[in-house]
């Protein structure tokens, strides 16, 4: 296991223990197998909404 995926996991693990208990709005869910497939779908999501445009321009 790289060191990458390994600290994919560790933030997944501690958003799956730190998620709100009573919000109505993103309900808490037990299984972790479900988690883990919700919490993908929402980073790539979150990934589609960020600008791609660098904030630096190299030239030489």
């Amino acid at each position: 296991m790289n060191l990458w995926r390994f600290k994919q996991m560790g933030i997944a693990i501690w958003t799956y223990l730190n998620q709100p208990l009573f919000d109505p709005k993103q309900p808490m869910v037990w299984e972790m197998r479900r988690f883990w497939y919700l919490y993908k779908i929402q980073l790539l999501e979150n990934c589609f909404l960020k600008d791609g445009t660098s904030k630096t321009h190299y030239t030489q």
